[in-house]
């Protein structure tokens, strides 16, 4: 009887022994799956690419300018260039080449700098944000995320010094 007892402690302790070893080697495995999900790192998709790349912008821009010629509060800015087909399509083509460049495509800006295209403006702190409302507006009219929306609403403030008052 004895033997019996022993044999069947021995046997148990095997099992035992047998279960937490699998139980533990699945928990290796998981460790491991868990491991490598925190080590991956999500890619970082450029301003640009969030805009839709140079078409989105190009479609953005065309977007932002009519709003601004629909705007009363700022269209007085905007009309005369309508006037000059030639210098309307030079000045879209500056703003698509601005937005591409300043957020990581590949364009270089062949147009003035900030300060010197608002320069005469006058441009107040009601028209300015009239225009960031505009923009604010068509990005939302072509489904921008939330996201997106920040980071532009962030450069757009960036800027603000360099287009009121000129």
């Amino acid at each position: 009887m004895k033997t019996t007892k022993l044999i069947v402690i021995f046997i148990m302790t095997l099992f035992i022994t047998n279960c937490s070893n699998k139980k533990a080697e699945k928990q290796n495995n998981s460790d491991e799956k868990i491991t490598e999900v925190v080590e991956s790192t999500p890619e970082e998709v450029s301003l640009f690419n969030r805009l839709g790349g140079e078409k989105g912008i190009s479609m953005i821009v065309d977007d932002i300018v009519q709003a601004h010629l629909d705007n009363p509060t700022i269209n007085e800015v905007f009309l005369p260039l309508k006037e000059n087909p030639e210098h309307f399509e030079a000045f879209k083509r500056h703003v698509k080449e601005f937005l591409s460049a300043g957020t990581g495509g590949g364009a270089t800006y062949t147009g003035k700098d900030l300060p010197a295209a608002h320069k005469g403006l006058n441009t107040t702190e009601a028209q300015f944000l009239a225009a960031v409302d505009d923009i604010l507006g068509v990005l939302s009219k072509h489904n921008i995320d939330e996201e997106t929306k920040k980071d532009m609403l962030y450069i757009l403030y960036s800027m603000k010094g360099a287009v009121i008052g000129l």
